[in-house]
């Protein structure tokens, strides 16, 4: 699953927690992949890996990567629990195309779980 986060300062927190430490994201329904929500609607797996990419200007860098531990359900938002991998810090992580900005949680990509 690729999460993508807005704010520099999720990064700065990600590298502040460390490799091993859990970290939550929450991301309203409408800002998900209507794919990926309605394949997790119909109970697939939640369990895999999780790549974190800051976007910006319709570019993702991924900045971290990790395992989900739970993903919660609330009436207008999903908040996804992970436990942190590595922490892209002296290096760039996968750069990739995020032109469609709408949808902050997608599919998809090497770390694929539910697609």
């Amino acid at each position: 699953m690729r999460l993508a986060v807005r704010g520099a300062w999720i990064a700065d927190n990600l590298r502040r927690l460390g490799s091993g430490a859990i970290y939550h994201l929450a991301y309203p329904t409408h800002q998900i992949d209507p794919h990926v929500l309605e394949l997790l609607r119909q109970g697939a797996s939640t369990q895999g890996k999780v790549a974190i990419y800051v976007v910006r200007d319709g570019r993702g860098v991924q900045v971290a990567d990790g395992e989900i531990v739970a993903v919660h359900w609330f009436p207008q938002l999903i908040r996804i629990h992970f436990m942190i991998g590595k922490v892209y810090v002296d290096e760039i992580g996968e750069v990739i195309d995020w032109s469609d900005s709408d949808y902050l949680v997608r599919g998809g990509g090497p770390t694929t779980i539910l697609v």
